[in-house]
């Protein structure tokens, strides 16, 4: 995005209403160009193949397929965009498949407008952002913390006996940093060693089996 180029912001929801508010929020901030809402997946595909949106508030449940499949398909066809999931679900397994897909933010629809554009304003920046809603929820569920994106990148890399120095190579970040990766990795697993770490990893869904 040229640097006198205001972002865009496309809004994933298929209730009217709460879409409308969303833009009213969105359009206070007066931080983007154009602000556009779809009410399906289909037509975010579309409209994401032809417009490249900078950011995409996406709702989990759409009539037409789950929010996390078309973030999928939407990172496929759009990898520069920032996806901020805005939701009412708090089902363990959503709340991992979420985190899975490399949500750039996780405002949950119980919190106060301005987690929103808290989370607008840290993904516009290329920084990632979770509300405090979203973390209780994810400490209520189970005794373990949820992994972020980059600790299961890392911890794909270790499945696959990278080494350290490795794996910082591949992140581009410092073999302490990557250390520091791996010890609150086994920490969340409640692993003692790499065996285990890998086992946990498969069993908990973060890693396929080979």
């Amino acid at each position: 995005m040229d640097n006198n180029e205001k972002p865009t912001l496309l809004i994933i929801e298929d209730h009217k209403i709460v879409a409308l508010g969303l833009k009213s929020l969105a359009e206070s901030m007066q931080l983007f160009s154009t602000i556009d809402s779809v009410l399906t997946a289909r037509q975010a595909i579309e409209f994401t193949v032809a417009n490249h949106p900078t950011v995409c508030i996406v709702d989990v449940e759409l009539p037409d397929m789950s929010g996390i499949d078309l973030v999928k398909s939407l990172r496929a066809c759009s990898p520069d965009s920032a996806f901020v999931f805005h939701t009412i679900h708090q089902e363990l397994w959503t709340l991992r498949q979420m985190i899975q897909v490399g949500a750039n933010a996780i405002v949950m629809k119980t919190d106060d407008l301005q987690e929103l554009q808290v989370a607008l304003r840290r993904v516009l920046v290329g920084e990632s952002y979770f509300s405090d809603h979203f973390r209780e929820a994810c400490e209520d569920m189970e005794p373990q913390q949820l992994l972020s994106p980059r600790e299961i990148e890392v911890l794909r890399l270790i499945a696959q006996g990278r080494s350290t120095n490795e794996i910082a190579k591949d992140v581009c970040v410092s073999p302490n940093t990557v250390e520091f990766h791996r010890k609150n990795i086994m920490r969340k697993l409640r692993a003692s060693n790499m065996a285990q770490l890998v086992s946990e990893g498969i069993t908990q869904g973060y890693i396929k089996k080979p």
